[in-house]
């Protein structure tokens, strides 16, 4: 399967080692602490070794292993630019825990570097969790929260995605995570291939309580994006459709009104625009979508003449 995956894939995008691919700052909602500044680091360093169907993180990856050193100068790079923030989030398009994608001899460097914040995001497959994970967040002068990517709660079809990972590793994975008062973060699919299109807000949702029973404290539904090459060949073989931006917004309205007392759940807006079929309310309805995971309160509909969306005449 690695190789069909990898056989199906464009040039990359060519990136620098020691400087980082990009810089967001954003507001998050916490539970306790109402909104917080964040800023999140997307690092530049080798590609993951599991090749996911879905994923298109590779596109920005170096071919070799991360260079020593590399990490820690795109870190401090990407800080003297930011204003103070509490929290930050580094993700490096692989595994933090990794010693391919991060040095183990960078780990004191990037443990002073990040020595402000009060809470450090990092990403991991459950395969890379443990006693070096361990010692990092012990080391660290906030709290860890580590992202793992569960995808769906669909147990045949998470074994179809060549994540190499099941719903027990998983668990295990996040159960000795919050054992050692790590926290955890967890990414759940919508448009998730082998799954039909009339099933998947029910399985977004499903997986979302999947993730929350299982003691996730921010849950972030990711919308599948193509341009990977091999959702397009899954999609001609008709195991994989886009999602349409409705059906985004109806999903993360769903998925507040489940009600989950001790999880936050937001939607990932990065390149969400390329959904959108209109082009005169997509702005508003991105905004829209913002302000609800800022808040956690679903918002009114935004309204369109052109397309129909939030009125009574039949969509366009």
């Amino acid at each position: 399967m690695d190789r069909w995956v990898r056989s199906r894939r464009q040039p990359k995008t060519p990136v620098i080692h020691d400087r980082p691919v990009a810089v967001v700052h954003e507001q998050e909602r916490r539970l306790d602490d109402g909104l917080v500044e964040v800023s999140t680091v997307f690092l530049a360093g080798s590609e993951c070794p599991f090749s996911c169907v879905f994923c298109d993180l590779w596109q920005q990856t170096l071919d070799g292993p991360t260079p020593p050193g590399a990490l820690p100068r795109q870190l401090e790079c990407a800080l003297a630019e930011v204003p103070h923030r509490s929290a930050v989030k580094l993700y490096n398009a692989s595994n933090f825990f990794d010693p391919i994608a991060v040095p183990l001899d960078d780990d004191p460097e990037l443990l002073r570097l990040l020595s402000g914040f009060s809470q450090v995001t990092v990403e991991c497959h459950p395969r890379f969790i443990g006693a070096r994970c361990f010692a990092f967040a012990e080391r660290l002068a906030g709290r860890l929260e580590v992202a793992v990517g569960l995808e769906t709660a669909h147990p045949e079809t998470l074994s179809r995605l060549n994540k190499k990972m099941t719903l027990d590793d998983f668990n295990a994975a996040t159960g000795e995570l919050l054992a050692r008062r790590v926290g955890v973060r967890v990414f759940v699919l919508l448009g998730c291939p082998f799954i039909a299109a009339g099933e998947q807000l029910d399985w977004t949702l499903r997986s979302v309580e999947y993730a929350a029973r299982r003691g996730a404290g921010v849950i972030s539904i990711i919308p599948v994006r193509g341009g990977n090459g091999a959702l397009e060949s899954l999609a001609a073989d008709g195991d994989w459709s886009p999602v349409s931006l409705d059906l985004v917004e109806e999903t993360f309205e769903r998925a507040l009104r489940l009600g989950l007392e001790n999880t936050i759940v937001q939607v990932d807006l990065w390149e969400l625009a390329r959904l959108a079929s209109c082009g005169h309310c997509v702005n508003a309805r991105l905004t829209r979508l913002g302000a609800m995971n800022r808040t956690g309160v679903i918002l009114a509909q935004t309204t369109c003449t052109w397309c129909g969306v939030g009125t009574e005449r039949p969509r366009s």
